[in-house]
């Protein structure tokens, strides 16, 4: 037993010399191993039983302790390998800031080092691959600069040997054949330099550019413009100033054009009829049904008024610029007028037709324009029996009409058929217009022309046949009605 306990005391007293450090003791527990060690437990001696042992209980026992004594001793080395953090002076701020470099970082300078190769070689390849961009863009310019000098020297003749050369040119020569001929002279040395630059500048010439056939002295010290300028057709436009009267029918205006040398009246019918302007007041009769009677498309829309045109000018063109007049005059007002009136553009253009070819003066347009809305909305009398719209019928107009006349079965003939003509029978001015859009509110639904002209209106039937029998002892005596 005593054997015993001196083992457990040698045992306990090795424990404590290796665990124990006394300077270790005083360091604050803050500055310890990172890594938490196990804190041996203390050895205490078993108490001995209350009873008795017996040797095989005290030898288990002994055997026990000295095992528990060896575990703890073998932690306590474990622990002890573990290594303590020193205490370390203060540095500078900024250096404790800096981040520790893992290992793996330090392992990777080597493969950026390689990678640096890698990288300079690429650049020197990138290098090389920009000089021989470079060397090719300014080949390509000094190439095109050349050129461009040569080609510069040619169309402006700044500097060149003079050469004199005499041409012919044929009748009707193309810019194509000038320029073949004007090469094979040593007059220019591009060809067709020559075709694209005059044909550039020549694109919108009006009149289109012409050569005039002959002989001509060239020299190659002379630029293009200079050669085409001696050369070229020198025929001027003459200008014409043309008056379109208002209540001019289209025929009447085909007949004013052709008469001055303008067009020819194929040309204005099928750019009257067929020709798609581009207006608003288009759009609008583009969208009415049309009557299959109808003589002209465009029949009241050829504004009258006073006009500039080019002795060769096209018919589509002159045609455009009348109706150009009427898409300025006829505002967006007006088509707000239409729907209060309940009337479409055609039909406001087809009655101020008739207006402008019944009254004689302005002053006579609104009333006889409100004898003619009366009559439409009338339920007795919707026959408007204007003998304008007979003279439209006929080949020639005359200045008497007879009764043949009044009874001729034609859609135009209002004193046959209801209502407004398939179309306008002339071309309004724009008083006539208004005087439709604005008519004079009255009752009456007669009229007839007195001999200065002037109008004399009656409500009734039986008025009207005393009016025109007044107008009749009038014209036989040579004054007027009072």
């Amino acid at each position: 037993m005593n054997e015993e306990k001196e083992k457990v005391s040698v045992n306990k007293e090795n424990t404590i010399d290796i665990f124990v450090d006394p300077k270790k003791k005083e360091e604050p527990a803050a500055e310890a191993a990172p890594m938490k060690k196990e804190e041996p437990k203390p050895i205490s001696r078993q108490k001995r039983p209350s009873q008795p042992a017996t040797d095989r209980t005290r030898a288990v026992s002994m055997a026990s302790s000295r095992k528990t004594v060896e575990e703890q001793a073998e932690k306590t080395r474990v622990g002890s390998a573990i290594p303590v953090k020193k205490a370390v002076a203060p540095s500078d701020p900024a250096e404790e800031k800096k981040p520790r470099v893992p290992k793996e970082a330090k392992e990777k300078k080597i493969a950026t080092s390689e990678e640096k190769k890698a990288v300079r070689a690429s650049m020197r390849s990138t290098l090389i691959l920009a000089l021989i961009y470079i060397a090719v863009v300014v080949s390509i310019a000094a190439i095109l600069s050349f050129f461009g000098i040569r080609f510069a020297n040619d169309v402006f003749a700044l500097v060149k040997d003079e050469v004199v050369a005499t041409v012919t040119i044929p009748e009707n020569a193309t810019i194509a054949e000038v320029a073949s001929i004007l090469d094979d002279s040593g007059l220019i040395e591009y060809p067709s330099i020559f075709r694209m630059y005059i044909g550039f500048k020549n694109r919108d010439a009006d009149p289109p550019l012409e050569f005039r056939a002959g002989e001509y002295e060239l020299k190659s010290t002379l630029n293009y413009d200079q050669i085409v300028s001696m050369i070229k057709n020198r025929r001027s436009r003459a200008i014409v100033t043309i008056t379109i009267p208002e209540g001019y029918s289209v025929d009447d205006i085909i007949n004013l054009f052709t008469s001055h040398g303008i067009g020819t009246r194929e040309g204005f019918v099928d750019a009257i009829n067929n020709f798609p302007y581009d207006y608003t007041f288009m759009e609008k009769l583009n969208a009415t049904q049309l009557s299959p009677n109808r003589r002209y498309r465009l029949e009241g829309y050829l504004f009258p008024d006073t006009y500039e045109f080019y002795t060769d000018s096209k018919e589509i063109a002159i045609v455009d610029k009348m109706l150009a007049a009427f898409e300025a005059h006829f505002e967006k007002e007006y088509y707000v007028r239409l729907d209060e009136l309940g009337m479409n553009l055609d039909e406001v253009i087809t009655l101020a037709s008739i207006v402008q070819m019944e009254g004689k003066f302005n002053s006579d347009f609104y009333p006889v324009a409100g004898v003619f809305h009366n009559r439409l909305k009338s339920k007795d009398l919707k026959k408007l029996e204007s003998d304008a719209t007979v003279q439209y019928c006929l080949e020639e107009h005359k200045e008497n009409l007879t009764y043949a006349d009044l009874e001729l079965d034609n859609p135009y003939n209002t004193h046959i058929y209801e209502g407004l003509p398939p179309s306008a029978i002339s071309n309004p001015g724009w008083e006539a217009i208004q005087a439709v859009l604005y008519p004079e509110n009255n009752k009456y639904k007669y009229f007839v022309s007195d001999t200065d002209g002037s109008m004399i209106f009656a409500s009734t039937h039986a008025q009207h046949l005393k009016n025109a029998a007044a107008v009749a002892r009038a014209k036989e005596n040579g004054t007027s009605v009072d």
